[in-house]
């Protein structure tokens, strides 16, 4: 018995040293050490040592009658990100493209065929209609009719969002897409061909734009859930299946304050023309983004707190702007709902169209990412 004890003992010791030396080198090492030491913490906590512990000093437990409750481990959130220690490294490069879409990009070099082209794409500025209003670097392209409302963007912004974010690090921002299965084009060639359009593989639709996103804010200390479920098999259905998880998550954590739904957008002329919304930001090819508010009018119904969702569009869209200008199309104002009545601080946001590539949306969704958490950690962080 004593023997056995020893013998564990010193397991146990050397296990725990090794463990703190592996964890105390990360910061020295390649991010494969993280997962080393991960495997070590695992190792600590492994049954046969659990085992071997409980087989030696069960004899001299006390077994207790009555109440044999224990308090359940949590199970971990499959769409919840930790952050973790490539989201703090000081020397992040925001313009740097991901290596799984350089990956893509360059089997898509080695396969596409130039029959494959279907239409050219044009990066000229496009606005599709409606009035244009500008004030304080903000802009709005209302399709609202001004004598129904006319947007004053200076009292807007005056007026800020409906936001104060108590504690950044319980779940604050859910990352959503409506329309899962938007994909991007994969290179830049003045070209667009049909297999762009949509796909299935998180790896090349919105949902891996929408990680971008996520990275940004996590590295501001913000906690994200990113739902990946597809909503669009049923295409004409999408909005109600994404609302669906949209309040399974505002009920299992209501400290969520903002919604975004992320999107890619589809502007085609009559000649098959796709329109491609660039900006060119540190020298770097970006898609534009637009966000989306919508306002109670016309076969808009249900929807009275609509002018919530716009002040916090303005004000993003101006932080954005500050930090990255070009980057951001007007917000588009008009008589839509989708499900930005869930929240105060709710939004569509378009990143480019299917004429962009991925790696152009990947790079905006960073930017944005990051404006969104600088805005939030200065205005709407409760000090």
């Amino acid at each position: 018995m004593k023997k056995a004890l020893t013998v564990l003992l010193c397991r146990a010791a050397a296990l725990v040293l090794c463990t703190v030396a592996v964890i105390s080198l990360l910061p020295r090492i390649t991010p494969a050490a993280d997962a080393a030491g991960e495997k070590l913490l695992l190792l600590a906590s492994q049954d046969d040592l659990t085992q071997s512990v409980q087989s030696i000093f069960s004899s001299y437990i006390p077994q207790t009658e009555g109440n044999t409750d224990t308090i359940p481990s949590e199970k971990p959130q499959p769409v919840m990100r930790r952050i973790g220690s490539e989201d703090s490294d000081d020397d992040w490069d925001i313009t740097e493209t991901p290596a799984d879409v350089l990956a893509l990009m360059k089997t898509a070099q080695e396969t596409v065929r130039e029959e494959d082209y279907i239409a050219a794409t044009s990066e000229e500025p496009y606005l599709g209609g409606g009035t244009l209003l500008e004030e304080n670097g903000v802009e709005i392209q209302s399709k609202i009719p001004a004598d129904f409302y006319n947007p004053d963007i200076g009292a807007l912004l005056e007026q800020g969002a409906d936001l104060l974010i108590e504690d950044k690090s319980r779940p604050t921002v859910l990352v959503y897409h409506s329309h899962t299965t938007e994909a991007y084009a994969l290179l830049d060639t003045g070209f667009y061909i049909s297999s762009d359009a949509r796909s299935k593989d998180n790896a090349r639709n919105v949902v891996r734009v929408g990680d971008e996103l996520v990275r940004a804010l996590e590295r501001h200390g913000y906690q994200v859930i990113h739902d990946t479920e597809i909503h669009d098999e049923d295409y004409n259905a999408s909005y109600d299946s994404s609302r669906r998880s949209i309040e399974k998550y505002l009920e299992e954590y209501p400290s969520i304050e903002i919604t975004i739904d992320l999107h890619r957008d589809d502007i085609t002329y009559s000649n098959k023309t796709k329109v491609k919304p660039t900006a060119e930001v540190n020298g770097k090819k970006a898609a534009r983004m637009m966000l989306i508010a919508g306002c109670e009018y016309g076969k808009v119904e249900n929807y009275p707190d609509w002018e919530y969702n716009l002040r916090f569009d303005l004000a993003v869209q101006q932080q954005v702007n500050r930090m990255y200008a070009g980057v951001m199309r007007p917000v588009l104002f008009s008589q839509r709902k989708y499900n930005m009545y869930e929240t105060h601080n709710s939004f569509l946001l378009e990143v480019g169209t299917d004429a962009n590539t991925l790696e152009e949306a990947c790079y905006a969704a960073r930017m944005f990412g990051d404006a969104l958490g600088t805005l939030l950690d200065e205005q709407y962080l409760k000090k």
